[in-house]
């Protein structure tokens, strides 16, 4: 696996830096939103995977954009979501992807007046990669056909690395929710870093 490719990373320094209190944005979202924090208190059993799930939640777009976890350029989306089978996490990772091989390989389904393109991209100078974008209506309007793959993970997370809820809400609800944030992004990263590293190889 190459070492350089992260799925997932906290910014902690843009986190800092762009606070309004000058100590942390994601502490002044989760603040915000204690009381969704506060209702993981109201169920005995899965209590653990709520607040993990909402401190994903709030950590990521739409609610912090730019978010306080950072995905790598192919991820379109990656949510952490309770299983309403047994309580537990559930990972969801969406990444845009190369062409089906049947289709790339094949002009069967391209027909002689029709240019198909890949994403559009653009570059993205301060990571030296590049992002994945829509389609703009001029693109469209010129008569631009697309085929953006993508694939979806969809997968257990173990609530076991995550740290235990203590009895009651604690005074400082957003360090015990950037513990459970930071458990997440190492797991999250252990399933879905793989699978991008082997797409940039490819």
């Amino acid at each position: 696996m190459n070492a350089s490719v992260r799925a997932f990373w906290v910014d902690t320094d843009y986190d800092r830096e762009a606070a309004s209190d000058s100590v942390s944005r994601y502490g002044f979202y989760v603040r915000d939103r204690a009381d969704r924090f506060g209702e993981a208190w109201d169920w005995q059993e899965t209590g653990q995977a709520r607040f993990a799930a909402t401190a994903w939640r709030v950590a990521t777009s739409p609610i912090m954009a730019p978010g306080y976890v950072r995905f790598h350029p192919r991820l379109l989306s990656a949510r952490v979501d309770v299983n309403d089978w047994d309580g537990s996490l559930i990972g969801t990772a969406d990444l845009v992807t190369p062409w089906p091989q049947p289709l790339a390989a094949s002009r069967d389904w391209r027909t002689e007046d029709t240019w198909w393109r890949d994403w559009p991209t653009e570059p993205n100078w301060s990571t030296d990669t590049v992002r994945y974008l829509d389609p703009g209506g001029e693109q469209l309007a010129d008569g631009a056909h697309f085929l953006m793959a993508s694939a979806a993970l969809v997968f257990p997370l173990p609530t076991r690395p995550l740290p235990t809820l203590p009895p009651s809400p604690p005074t400082d609800l957003a360090a015990l929710a950037r513990t459970h944030v930071n458990a997440l992004v190492t797991e999250m990263n252990r399933i879905v870093t793989p699978v991008i590293s082997t797409l940039e190889r490819s």
